[in-house]
């Protein structure tokens, strides 16, 4: 996952600058904007309030385990479809070559 979160953070930092040296027409975050339109919800607080109950009934282990197994299935769906995603990929590309980012990453 890191391939696409360390780049979104370096995006967050430096925005202004890519925007300054024409990496971005407008100072906006663009390679956040590819990304969140990949992403899907998650049946997390069904999940939480199991996860977190003393006992659970045979009903609710199954519940428990059929919403992980869906959670993690819908994660590792978008997390292919970040992967592979030209667009993303070649933001990634642009931001890993900026001067400011090759500094921190040395």
């Amino acid at each position: 996952m890191n391939i696409v979160v360390t780049p979104l953070i370096y995006e967050l930092y430096f925005c202004e600058k890519f925007h300054e040296d024409n990496l971005y027409p407008e100072p906006k975050h663009n390679l956040l904007d590819i990304v969140s339109k990949h992403l899907k919800p998650i049946s997390y607080d069904r999940r939480a309030e199991l996860e977190y109950k003393d006992q659970l009934t045979d009903d609710e282990k199954k519940d428990k385990d059929a919403l992980e197994k869906k959670n993690m299935a819908t994660i590792e769906k978008v997390y292919q479809r970040l992967r592979d995603d030209k667009e993303i990929q070649a933001h990634i590309h642009q931001i890993k070559a900026h001067p400011w980012v090759r500094v921190v990453e040395s």
